[in-house]
């Protein structure tokens, strides 16, 4: 992986900035309770892998204040049938969604946590694991994106330019776990009909390509996000239709 700036790693107790600032996206999250602001968005994704069934993932997407002062901020719980357990957050700011900071914790045989970021130029990432605390940092642009492996609701940011009529543009795609990155992801949008729980759906498609990286994510009329590919990680998340 090409990092642009040098890593260091220390002790786990040791604590830094940026966890204290990932730390006030996590304060928004109480199991089984409910983020403040409006709701965009909620429902439940069945997770595939290589064609076998390996888990679901609940999200809630909810919207506080208006203009440049609006936030977003995206919730999910992806648990595996093995037992483990994957909890994010994802804030984004103002009408273009702009990404501010990210947070994954896994719990399970392994546990990790990572923390992303933005700091205008750069992305400074945190992860703690059971062998201490590491920070990295990684170079960022305006159109910087987070898609974490393994995570289907973080596309609904890419409804946002099509809603907007701004999908013409190329992305800087940012996995904050894999550390897979995409400098020059280009949307590709056109119609199609696909099958959802045996019903036929009119759906707007938009592949994100950036050399053999494509990355395929379908909306329906209402704009809501219902269909995840990833076929370089075997990766397919379907929305479960009406939820």
């Amino acid at each position: 992986m090409d990092h642009d700036f040098p890593s260091r790693r220390t002790p786990w107790f040791a604590g830094s900035l940026l966890t204290a600032v990932a730390a006030t996206v996590l304060a928004f999250w109480v199991p089984g309770g409910e983020l403040p602001g409006q709701q965009v968005d909620r429902g439940r994704f069945r997770l595939f892998l290589d064609g076998s069934e390996m888990g679901t993932e609940d999200f809630t997407i909810q919207r506080i204040g208006s203009g440049e002062a609006q936030e977003t901020l995206a919730r999910g719980a992806v648990r595996m049938n093995d037992g483990r357990v994957v909890t994010t957050i994802l804030r984004t700011v103002g009408p273009a969604m702009a990404f501010s900071e990210y947070a994954a914790i896994v719990r399970g045989a392994d546990t990790l946590e990572v923390r992303v970021l933005n700091a205008g130029d750069r992305l400074r990432r945190v992860t703690v694991a059971p062998w201490g605390e590491e920070e990295q940092e990684f170079r960022a642009s305006a159109r910087t994106m987070i898609f974490d492996a393994g995570v289907a609701h973080h596309y609904f940011v890419i409804g946002g330019f099509l809603a907007r009529g701004t999908a013409d543009m190329t992305l800087h795609a940012f996995e904050p776990r894999s550390e897979r990155e995409d400098w020059a992801a280009d949307l590709d949008i056109g119609s199609e009909t696909i099958t959802l729980q045996g019903e036929q759906v009119e759906a707007t498609r938009v592949r994100i390509v950036s050399g053999d990286q494509v990355r395929t994510v379908w909306f329906d009329g209402s704009g809501r996000l219902v269909r995840v590919e990833v076929p370089t990680d075997g990766f397919v998340a379907q929305r479960e239709y009406g939820g």
